[in-house]
C-alpha cells in the first residue's frame, strides 16, 4: 500500500461496498490508510441491539446495559463499559454508532439550560430517540374549540404490510433525519449554530413548529407498523400546501 494511487483506490472499494450494504466503511479522514471495513454486520447489529435496544423481558447471550432515560442523552463512558470487551475501540464503537444512525454526537450549546445544567461531566454525551424513556406528553396538536374553525388540518399515515412491527432503529432514524432537516437553524455573531425553534422528542413521536407558523407532529405505532403525521396550519392553506408534502416525502 505504499502508493498513493492504491490507497485511494482501496478506499473508493470500500465505499462502494458501504453503499452497496455489504459492509460498513468507516474512513479515516486524516489517513486514509488507517480506515476501517466492518464485514461482519450482522454479528455487529445484533450486539448492538442486544446490549442497548432490548426488551428487559428478552433474554440475550450478551449483557444487556439500561441507558435509557427522560432526555435519552447516553454520556460515552457509559457507552464505553456497555461494550467493553469488544473488538473495536471505544472512538470505533461511537463512530460505527454515528454512522449507522443509532445515536448523534451532542453539542451542549444547543441544548435548553434546565438540560444543560444536567451535563456536568465534561465528557462527550451521545443523543439516541430510541433511548427516551419519557412517554407521549400531553398532545401538542390538541385541538381548541378556536382551532377547530380557524386552523387548516392534514392528517396522513403510511402503513407497513411486509412488517408486523417497527424496528427501534427505525424509528430513531426517521426522528433523527426529520429533526436535523426540519428544525431550523440562524447562525449567531459568532458563527456557532443555534436553534432557533426547538422541538420536542417523546418515546415514539417528534413535534416541531416552523416560522410560518406550521405545527408537524410525527408519530410511530409500532404495533400496526403505522408513521402518522398531523399537520395544523394556523396561517391559512397556502403554507401547509407548501411545506407538508416535503415532510411526508422524507417520511
Amino acid at each position: 500500500l505504499s502508493s498513493h494511487y492504491t490507497i485511494s483506490l482501496i478506499h473508493e472499494r470500500c465505499q462502494d461496498l458501504s453503499s452497496a450494504g455489504l459492509a460498513l466503511y468507516l474512513p479515516n479522514k486524516e489517513a486514509l490508510e488507517n480506515g476501517v471495513l466492518i464485514l461482519e454486520m450482522e454479528e455487529v447489529i445484533t450486539d448492538i441491539h442486544g446490549k442497548l435496544f432490548a426488551p428487559k423481558s428478552v433474554e440475550f447471550p450478551m449483557h444487556h446495559k439500561d441507558l435509557a432515560n427522560k432526555f435519552g442523552l447516553v454520556i460515552f463512558s457509559e457507552l464505553d463499559q456497555a461494550f467493553k470487551g469488544s473488538n473495536l475501540s471505544p472512538e470505533l464503537i461511537k463512530e460505527l454508532l454515528i454512522s449507522m444512525e443509532f445515536c448523534h454526537p451532542v453539542d451542549s450549546s444547543l441544548l435548553r439550560d434546565e438540560i444543560r445544567s444536567l451535563l456536568v461531566n465534561q465528557d462527550k454525551w451521545l443523543y439516541f430517540p430510541s433511548l427516551v424513556s419519557q412517554d407521549t406528553p400531553l398532545n401538542p396538536l390538541a385541538p381548541s374549540p378556536s382551532d377547530v374553525q380557524s386552523c387548516v388540518w392534514l392528517c396522513w399515515e403510511l402503513r407497513g404490510r411486509e412488517y408486523p412491527f417497527l424496528s427501534p432503529r427505525f424509528q430513531h432514524s426517521i426522528f433523527l433525519r426529520l429533526a436535523h432537516k426540519f428544525v431550523q437553524k440562524v447562525k449567531d455573531d459568532k458563527e456557532s449554530q443555534i436553534l432557533q425553534h426547538s422541538c420536542t422528542v417523546w418515546k415514539n413521536g417528534i413535534f416541531w413548529s416552523t416560522v410560518h407558523e406550521v405545527d408537524f407532529q410525527v408519530q410511530t405505532f409500532s404495533s400496526t407498523a403505522t408513521v402518522q403525521v398531523l399537520v395544523r396550519s394556523r396561517n391559512g392553506i397556502l403554507p401547509l400546501m407548501k411545506e407538508a408534502p416535503k415532510v411526508i416525502q422524507e417520511v
